[in-house]
This record gives structure tokens, C-alpha cells and sequence, in this order.
């Protein structure tokens, strides 16, 4: 699929998703900050400070010169976003909270301020060259999953949908074809189904011919089915959960060939 670019919806959705992060954040006590996330390595503040330091990234700071973690580090983009975070780990969970009130509101200005040329200008992304605003749909994304990897271990009830949710699905949508026929390892000829049963409810078919690729139907019946919440989805796609659990106890039903559709559940993880 292709991602449609439009302004208000963008940039509604990733103020949406900052204000959902600042009214939840604003009720967790000191040991909630501290708790270890679903990230390796980071704390429910330091999901925050990634955000912070992303956007600070975006307005031009470069990364501050400071000692940090590098057990957990898996490539250059992971090592310039700890040191963005290890530069705020001094600080106390309100006090990041208070920061990135300060900057997301900053960056929301910035960005409702860009001419057209300005937000639809081609550049480097995590996604390769795009447009800005297709680097800020990225953004919702990587806010609503942050989010969610810092909700699940403090035993939150996790998002409901919305906007924000429709937007993380489509934008693992549009990489379904990488996961599939790349990471999931799916053989050439396979027809592989994913329902999603909500809160984003969704059915991504990827066919492997040459390269793997998402289609809307199918000539035949699939041969590999997945289906799982969307929420599930985003986790195991985000690399975030051990899929075993999620397969044994049929969170995640497998169809046709199992064989292949229980290796390719356990192998969905490519963001980085």
C-alpha cells in the first residue's frame, strides 16, 4: 500500500498520539518511570527521552558527546539514540515529561509553519528518501509503539484504536511484503493471509512472485494464515514480544500450511 499524504491527517495524529503520551505519563509514580519497557535496555522514561531526542534530532541538535550503554546496541541509528537518552537519564521521569511538553509543542509549531515545498521536500528517513511529511507519518508510528512498549509492563490497558493505531498498522502495512517474503522467510509461490481482529481490524495479503509483494486479492486460496490482534501484530512485527507464548495459547492462529505458518509467526521482527 501506498501511504497517502495528507497534512492534517499527519500532523493531527501525531499530536494526537503526544497528548495521549502526556496524559498518561502524567499519573506514573517514581517507580513507574524506572520500570524496564519492552525495549532492551530502556526504561518507560527512556522511551520518552527517545522521543525527545528524535525530535531535538529533527530540529537540527546534534547528538551530545556522553558515555553510554552499549550492550543492547544493534547499529549506528541505535547508538546515536542512546546517547540522545543517556544525556537525560539524570533528569526524573516529571522532569522528562515537562521537556518533551516543551518540545512537542515546539515541533508541532514547527511543522503546521512549513510551506508545502518545506514538509513535501525529499530526504532521509528511516523508510529512505521521502517526503518530510512521509518521515512524520514514521513518527506516529514510532510514538504510538513506544508508547505501548511502556504500557504493557506496567499492566495498562493498551490503546483502543484510534487515528494514531490506524496509522502504526498502515505503516507496517506498507513493509508487509519485506516481512513476509524477507524476514518471515515465506518460499516463492506462497499466498500468506494476516488478519488483523482489532482494535484495527485489517486482512494483509502478500503474494510471493520473484519478490514478495501486498495485493489486495488473491488468485487461490492462501497457503499460510496468521491472524492475531493488531496489537499483536505491532508487537511482533516491532520485534518486542517472544512469539511462542503468542502461538501456543492461540493469540496467534495459525492456518494452512503450519508448518511455514508457525515458522513465519516466529520470525515477523524488522524494525530496528
Amino acid at each position: 500500500m501506498e501511504i497517502q499524504l495528507d497534512r492534517g491527517r499527519i500532523l493531527g495524529a501525531l499530536e494526537e498520539i503526544w497528548t495521549e503520551w502526556s496524559d498518561w505519563a502524567e499519573s506514573l509514580t517514581d517507580p513507574d518511570w524506572v520500570m524496564p519497557s519492552r525495549c532492551p535496555g530502556w526504561t518507560v522514561q527512556d522511551n520518552l527521552a527517545h522521543i525527545i531526542g528524535t525530535e531535538r534530532m529533527l530540529q537540527g541538535e546534534p547528538a551530545p558527546d556522553v558515555e553510554h550503554p552499549t550492550e543492547h546496541l544493534k547499529n549506528p541509528i541505535a547508538a546515536e539514540n542512546e546517547k540522545r537518552i543517556q544525556a537525560l537519564r539524570s533528569l526524573s521521569g516529571s522532569e522528562v515529561l515537562d521537556l518533551f511538553r516543551t518540545v512537542s509543542a515546539e515541533r508541532l509549531g514547527q511543522l503546521h509553519a512549513m510551506s508545502e515545498e518545506e514538509i513535501l521536500k525529499v530526504g532521509w528517513s528511516p523508510v529512505g528518501e521521502v517526503p518530510y511529511l512521509r518521515f512524520m507519518h514514521v513518527r506516529v508510528y514510532d510514538s504510538w509503539l513506544h508508547l505501548e512498549d511502556c504500557r504493557a509492563p506496567l499492566g495498562h490497558e493498551p490503546s483502543i484504536g484510534g487515528v494514531p493505531a490506524r496509522m502504526a498498522v498502515d505503516e507496517v502495512t506498507t513493509a508487509a511484503g519485506f516481512v513476509i517474503g524477507k524476514k518471515a522467510g515465506a518460499p516463492e509461490g506462497s499466498r500468506v493471509e494476516v488478519t488483523l481482529t482489532g482494535p484495527v481490524s485489517e486482512v494483509v495479503r502478500v503474494v510471493v512472485e520473484d519478490r514478495a509483494r501486498v495485493v489486495d486479492e488473491f488468485d487461490g486460496e492462501p497457503t499460510v494464515t496468521l491472524a492475531m490482534s493488531s496489537h499483536d501484530w505491532l508487537a511482533l512485527t516491532g520485534g518486542r514480544i517472544d512469539p511462542k507464548p503468542l502461538v501456543d495459547d492461540g493469540r496467534v492462529a495459525l492456518g494452512g500450511y503450519l508448518e511455514l505458518a508457525e515458522h513465519m509467526a516466529n520470525n515477523l521482527a524488522f524494525t530496528i
